[in-house]
């Protein structure tokens, strides 16, 4: 009988020691996923202040771009393919005279498609049966991006294509070859702008500035480019004697706006 009552005794404290820990366990459980939502915030200081900065910097384009596209058509894409072969040699040939490097000569895209003719076919009911669809030759494309560097030139290279029969011509656009070195130029003005602001807010505050908390940039070029579209054959109709205008470069504007937030104490 003692020994039955001493059983029931262990039984009822291993109970009550098994709740004990089971309510432990939750209460830290808990604790956890309240504290989680202040994960990586223990380290943010409490007292902080913003400010922006911008910078800008002027520059001169020193590129001068040109897209001209090949077309040559033929019975088979055989003929096709050999006369666009002659017109690219033949334009390759120019730039090499006008001083343009291989580096400077960029292929883009380029195929042969098929051209089509419908036949038509007699229709005297409805509805009227589809047209028969017939080959009639292909046309051989090819496109080249071709960069003048100098671009006092551009039109005059452009005149010449034309005159070679490249009547498929856009440009010239003019940009920035170097773009990285004005852009870490622009960087620097703006993260000074924001320094300056910072120390005059600081002292209008009574605060002084203390390490830098968070820096983000946003950048973006705005150039003024100017561009041309060659008119069919009206190139290739200009007196050779006379001179090609000097197109004008525009001026490409670099701008870098920053934030920048201090800790402050």
């Amino acid at each position: 009988m003692e020994t039955l009552l001493n059983n029931k005794r262990i039984t009822c404290a291993v109970f009550i020691l098994l709740i004990i820990i089971s309510l432990f366990t939750l209460a830290r459980f808990v604790n956890e996923i309240k504290q989680s939502q202040y994960v990586g915030r223990g380290n943010q200081p409490s007292n902080t202040i913003s400010v922006s900065g911008t910078g800008e910097v002027l520059a001169v384009s020193d590129i001068a771009s040109l897209y001209v596209n090949l077309n040559k058509e033929g019975k088979t894409s055989k003929e096709a393919q050999t006369l666009l072969n002659e017109e690219i040699t033949k334009t390759l040939n120019y730039l090499k005279e006008k001083k343009i490097e291989d580096k400077d000569i960029k292929s883009e895209y380029g195929g042969i498609n098929p051209k089509y003719s419908y036949e038509q076919v007699a229709c005297f009911s409805y509805p009227c049966p589809n047209k028969d669809l017939k080959i009639i030759g292909y046309t051989a494309t090819q496109s080249i991006v071709v960069k003048v560097r100098e671009v006092d030139s551009a039109s005059e290279v452009r005149t010449g294509l034309a005159t070679l029969g490249v009547t498929d011509i856009s440009g010239p656009t003019f940009s920035i070859d170097e773009e990285d070195n004005f852009k870490d130029k622009a960087r620097s003005l703006a993260i000074g702008d924001a320094k300056e602001k910072a120390k005059v807010l600081a002292s209008e505050l009574g605060v002084k500035l203390g390490k830098v908390v968070s820096f983000s940039e946003n950048t973006g070029g705005y150039p003024m480019m100017y561009s041309a579209k060659s008119m069919v054959g009206a190139e290739a109709l200009l007196d050779s004697r006379t001179p090609a205008p000097v197109l004008p470069k525009g001026e490409n504007k670099i701008t870098s706006d920053v934030s920048i937030t201090y800790e402050i104490r």
